[in-house]
């Protein structure tokens, strides 16, 4: 059973409908892949936090940054995995940088996580 390292992300996936993860499971060819693609948790997970990729990158002052350290995340943490656990707290982690990314673009927090000028 996986620890609650999901939590963040439990109110958002109890309340959406999710078509899957955000690559294509008939391409899965990594251990990782296969991996997300057989738990429809972490399959779950996988979309909420490409969707929230998206919505930072789609708001970024510098939009390379975002892109290289999406691609720094997922090449260092994500397929460094080799247990479900250890993807759901990489997931947990991610959506939470992300979170606090998409808040600091929109100026509802300061980039260092605190509120007011």
């Amino acid at each position: 059973m996986k620890t609650a390292a999901l939590a963040a992300l439990t109110l958002t996936l109890s309340t959406a409908a999710f078509a899957g993860p955000g690559f294509d499971c008939a391409k899965a060819s990594s251990n990782v892949e296969k991996m997300i693609c057989a738990d429809q948790t972490l399959s779950d997970a996988d979309s909420v936090v490409s969707d929230m990729y998206k919505e930072v990158l789609s708001t970024a002052g510098n939009p390379n940054h975002v892109k290289q350290e999406q691609r720094q995340w997922l090449t260092k943490v994500r397929n460094a995995c080799k247990t479900p656990d250890c993807l759901a707290k990489a997931y947990d982690m991610q959506y939470n940088k992300l979170q606090r990314d998409r808040l600091a673009g929109s100026g509802a927090v300061n980039p260092n996580g605190s509120i007011g000028h």
